[in-house]
């Protein structure tokens, strides 16, 4: 099958072939007639000259009309297609030997006529027709003097009314028949070998295209779905082979840059996360080895109590560390798509009743209410239970955090039909977040700048994972913070900071 590159030139060769055909067999009529019309103008030069000499057909400005008729006899025996013309000095015609009369002309112009009888003429030289004003002609010419004196000018015609009808018939003959088709012969042959060679080169061209597009379509295939797509050409319309490969290329090349982007990011973060890294471990094992190394060296001078405060303390940031490595752990399994989630539709609202359950002591513990109010009979939604249950947990673990005592821990469930699905939300009443930390709160190890003891106690990982989950859902988190003062936060009840999800439905999510 011939692919729309071949087709399109193949037509293209076949219309200029043909134009080239045309041409050629036209400057071929037009070098024919011009060899012909100088070969006729050099055998037939000194027929003018040959009609001056035999007798004086100009005398005193009178012409001698027969003997005019006699030598123009004379001359047609031997060729009858000329026409014998007698001009005066300023080329008017006074007399010729036509039977008809049938002029149409009354003066020839001298220009051509002085050329031809130039030392250096050079042939062909065309000059005017008397019976066609349209048409230049061929001729032959000489003076006519009576001694020194210039009395005319005798102008032939060589290809008369009879010669030009001989030559409209320049198609019938047998040297342009002959000629024709040995250009269309050869024409044919340029084409079909042309076509045959570009027939070959066109199949390579049609598989590297073939190839390009496979390698852009799995690279599309196999890319990370976190990656912002490049927008897809049209790689199957209405195009040839040459407009897909470049398109193919165009978008590839994008892609690339895109990519090449997205890896210097995340060399930048990689380096941020080991100083981070290094920074959140450095710091609780100093502490941990520095309370070790006082047991060791003092454990004698120290009472019951502090030796119990010091080993509560290293506890805690051992328990920090375990928890630091855990996170660092989900974290990079999320990054690099070793998590995919296992979907199914359930109750989002019994999963989050469940670990409110599961957070309410340690809620009593700060004297922070949890209350959970919405749609909880029709929250059906279609996702991974266990990551959904990570990602409530830490936004409660994070609200907690920032709630100031008797404070209030919201949980919002709303239905909605348009997008079908769910909407959760936690708020709390806390401080809330800086406009300044806003943007970078989903970042790792974020902390803002005005942390507080609870925040210390903080991974700085716990909304990255939620982050990347809710990326593994298709949904987008958002966050609405009302920056106050702590005693502010404390003082009355307002929505410090809520943060906003959807979930999709199963029918949504099959569709």
């Amino acid at each position: 099958m011939f692919n729309r590159l071949y087709v399109k030139l193949s037509l293209t060769l076949v219309v200029l072939f043909a134009l080239i055909g045309v041409a050629v067999l036209a400057l071929t009529r037009s070098s024919m007639d011009r060899y012909s019309e100088e070969v006729m103008q050099r055998l037939n030069a000194s027929v003018a000259m040959y009609v001056t000499n035999e007798l004086q057909l100009i005398s005193k400005g009178v012409a001698n009309v027969d003997a005019l008729k006699t030598l123009a006899h004379h001359a047609m025996v031997v060729n009858p297609a000329i026409e014998v013309y007698l001009l005066d000095p300023q080329g008017t015609i006074i007399s010729h030997a036509l039977g008809d009369g049938s002029l149409v002309l009354g003066k020839v112009d001298l220009k051509p006529v002085k050329q031809f009888l130039a030392a250096n003429a050079r042939f062909p030289i065309a000059g005017d027709d008397p019976r066609n004003s349209q048409r230049k002609k061929v001729f032959s010419a000489a003076e006519v003097r009576q001694g020194d004196r210039l009395e005319g000018y005798v102008y032939v015609v060589l290809e008369g009314h009879k010669q030009e009808q001989l030559a409209s018939s320049v198609f019938s003959s047998q040297v342009f028949r002959l000629s024709a088709l040995a250009l269309v012969g050869c024409l044919a042959f340029g084409l079909v070998t042309a076509l045959l060679i570009f027939a070959r080169l066109s199949r390579r061209l049609q598989a590297l295209t073939d190839k390009a597009d496979h390698f852009y379509q799995s690279s599309l295939e196999s890319g990370n779905s976190a990656v912002e797509p490049v927008r897809q050409p049209d790689l199957h319309g209405r195009k040839d082979e040459l407009e897909r490969l470049s398109r193919a290329f165009d978008s590839m090349q994008q892609r690339i840059a895109q990519q090449m982007k997205q890896i210097q990011e995340s060399d930048a973060m990689r380096r941020e996360l080991i100083s981070n890294i290094s920074h959140d471990l450095r710091t609780p094992l100093t502490s941990m080895l520095g309370y070790i190394e006082t047991l060791q060296l003092k454990f004698p001078q120290l009472d019951a109590d502090t030796r119990q405060q010091y080993l509560t303390i290293t506890r805690n940031h051992g328990v920090r560390l375990q928890r630091l490595v855990a996170d660092l752990f989900e974290l990079s399994k999320l990054d690099s798509n070793a998590v995919q989630p296992v979907l199914e539709t359930f109750s989002i609202a019994e999963l989050i009743q469940d670990i409110v359950q599961d957070f309410r002591l340690k809620a009593e513990r700060k004297q922070i209410r949890l209350e959970l109010e919405g749609d909880l009979q029709n929250a059906q939604v279609y996702a991974d239970i266990h990551l959904m249950e990570r990602v409530m947990e830490n936004l409660l673990e994070n609200a907690l955090r920032h709630t100031p005592v008797q404070g209030t821990i919201q949980i919002t469930i709303e239905k909605q039909s348009q997008p079908d699905g769910v909407r959760i939300m936690v708020s709390d009443n806390g401080s809330g977040i800086a406009p300044a930390d806003l943007p970078y709160i989903f970042d790792r190890f974020y902390h803002a700048q005005n942390k507080d003891q609870e925040d210390l106690k903080s991974t700085g990982l716990g909304l990255a994972i939620v982050k990347r989950i809710l990326d593994l859902h298709l949904s987008k988190i958002t966050v609405q913070s009302n920056h106050q003062s702590q005693t502010e936060a404390h003082s009355q009840r307002s929505c410090g900071t809520r943060f906003t999800f959807h979930l999709n439905t199963h029918l949504a999510q099959g569709n």
